[in-house]
């Protein structure tokens, strides 16, 4: 009898509590506004990090040129990642030497001073991800393609790249990030 009373005290008691709530006030549809869209501003770079994957690092206060003049990334990407981007274990695997970019709409070639590159070897894919999402950030951002509808999507840029031995490769940024 006083297991059945003790049931139903706790049963009253949890009944009493779902009924009370939490004491907040129902309120209307709230409109959080629009959704982030867009691209961010200034460079972006990619560097590889300690597990050998791609990773894009900003650089807000670098102008993009969109005349085709990639001079800025090659310097960058070379120079490699800044002292406490490298302290948390970013690297760059591109070595200085005679790189060349020119775009075209909707495409960059690349000129790349290395005999061959292999999509398929990790090292190789990494430097040519470092080559395509840099470059292909650098031209979507600029708005330089000449239609004059302003920055795209980096995946709607395509990259060639050129090593000497005259093999070339093209590539999307969304190719090296998988």
């Amino acid at each position: 009898m006083k297991a059945a009373k003790a049931v139903r005290s706790a049963l009253a008691l949890t009944a009493v509590l779902l009924l009370a709530g939490c004491g907040v006030r129902p309120t209307g549809v709230l409109d959080g506004g629009g959704s982030a869209g867009g691209l961010t501003k200034g460079l972006r770079l990619y560097f590889v990090s300690q597990a050998g994957r791609l990773e894009a690092v900003s650089r807000p206060n670098v102008p993009v040129s969109g005349d085709g003049d990639f001079s800025g990334v090659i310097k960058y990407l070379v120079a490699g990642p800044t002292e406490a981007e490298r302290a948390s274990g970013l690297t760059t695997l591109l070595e200085e030497g005679s790189y060349e970019a020119t775009a075209k709409g909707d495409t960059v070639t690349v000129r790349a001073p290395v005999p061959e590159l292999s999509a398929s070897r990790p090292g190789d894919r990494n430097v040519l991800g470092q080559l395509v999402c840099s470059f292909a950030r650098a031209r979507a951002v600029s708005g330089g393609d000449g239609d004059g509808d302003g920055a795209k999507r980096t995946d709607d840029i395509r990259v060639t790249v050129r090593p000497w031995d005259g093999r070339s490769g093209t590539y999307v940024c969304s190719d090296f990030l998988k």
